[in-house]
């Protein structure tokens, strides 16, 4: 796995790359870090634009940049966007985990961890192109999209705060340009 992200990172320096994708987001059951049952798209994705990771509470390589990362973000953004970090460990990583490994990055309200029953986890990494059957074979995958026009990005690598603020600010302005009817 670290050589993994190595060779990534090698490959794809910080930020360079990003693949637009559509994805069929799934409306399964999710718990939010306060133990509160939500449905992953209905409550969380619909009519927002959202920035997803994926982590896991026993990692110590990658998850923690990718805390980071989002803290970065929520300092740097003003878009409103709503942070979603996704357990992909899920049989490990209950609420409370996901509460007390979430709390060193200091988040604020627009930012959630969410944990699940294993199946449901799977069909959400499953329709954002992230599905690893080992959690630590994951990559740093930063989904950033708008579910209001179904703008969508997959980010590879680790970006910084202004990097991602502006992947955010691009989806936010197509998004705003197609509502607007500027981009067909």
């Amino acid at each position: 796995p670290v050589l993994a992200v190595i060779a990534l990172l090698v490959v794809a320096p910080l930020g360079a790359s990003t693949q637009d994708f559509k994805p069929a987001i799934p409306d399964v059951p999710v718990l939010t870090q306060d133990g509160k049952s939500v449905r992953f798209y209905s409550d969380l994705v619909k009519g927002n634009t959202v920035a997803v990771n994926f982590i896991f509470t026993n990692c110590k390589t990658i998850c923690p940049m990718l805390g980071g990362m989002f803290t970065n973000l929520q300092k740097q953004s003003t878009r409103g966007v709503r942070m979603i970090s996704v357990s992909i460990d899920p049989t490990v990583d209950t609420p409370q985990r996901l509460k007390q490994w979430g709390a060193k990055f200091n988040p604020g309200p627009s930012w959630v961890f969410v944990t699940g029953r294993q199946a449901d986890i799977d069909q959400i990494l499953k329709a954002l192109g992230v599905f690893t059957s080992r959690p630590q074979d994951h990559l740093p995958i930063t989904i950033i999209g708008s579910d209001a026009t179904d703008v969508w990005t997959r980010n590879y690598g680790f970006l910084s705060g202004p990097e991602l603020a502006s992947v955010v600010t691009r989806v936010t302005d197509v998004a705003a340009q197609k509502a607007e009817g500027i981009g067909r």
